[in-house]
C-alpha cells in the first residue's frame, strides 16, 4: 500500500471511531479535524508556489489556509499567525487535522497538517510537491516546535 494510501484508510478508521465514541460536540470537531485531512490529500502532488493559496499551487501555510477555509474555518495565512491560532496540543496527543510547526532561524517558518500514523501533509519547497512526510524524519523531528489544535 503506498503512503498516500495509507493515512486515508487510517482517517476514515478514526473518523468512524470518533462518530461512534465521543458525544455530538466532540465528534463535531473532531470531524472537522478528519475532513481537512480529506482535504489536504486531494492536493497530493500539487506544485510548491511561494505564496500560494490556490490549487495551482501552494505554500505550506496557503495550503493549511485553503484546506480550513474549504471546510469553513477561517485561519490567518502565514505560518507565524497561524501558530497563534487555536489551542496548543502536546505532540504525544496529536489528532487528524492538527496544524504541526517548525521552526528554523529561531522563527515559525513552516506548517503541515497532521495525518494521523505520525505523518503530516505540507508543501515542502520550491520545486517540491505536496506530500506526506512522517514527523519523525529528521529535519522535522530537529525542528518541531508545537501543534494547535484549531477545531
Amino acid at each position: 500500500m503506498s503512503p498516500q494510501k495509507t493515512p486515508l484508510i487510517l482517517v476514515l478508521i478514526l473518523a468512524l471511531a470518533v462518530g461512534l465514541a465521543g458525544c455530538a460536540k466532540k465528534t463535531k470537531r473532531s470531524s472537522l479535524g478528519v475532513k481537512a485531512v480529506l482535504t489536504a490529500q486531494k492536493y497530493l502532488g500539487v506544485p510548491y508556489v511561494y505564496g500560494g493559496r490556490s490549487p495551482k499551487g501552494f505554500d505550506c501555510s496557503g495550503l493549511v489556509w485553503y484546506v480550513y477555509k474549504e471546510n469553513g474555518l477561517k485561519l490567518p495565512n502565514s505560518s507565524s499567525k497561524q501558530v497563534k491560532s487555536g489551542r496548543a496540543v502536546k505532540k504525544s496527543e496529536l489528532a487528524p487535522g492538527d496544524l504541526v510547526f517548525f521552526q528554523s532561524g529561531g522563527r515559525v517558518n513552516h506548517v503541515g497538517i497532521y495525518a494521523g500514523q505520525g505523518r503530516m501533509i505540507h508543501a515542502p519547497g520550491r520545486g517540491r510537491k505536496v506530500t506526506t512526510v512522517k514527523l519523525s524524519d529528521k529535519y522535522y523531528k530537529a525542528h518541531y516546535v508545537t501543534a494547535r489544535r484549531v477545531f
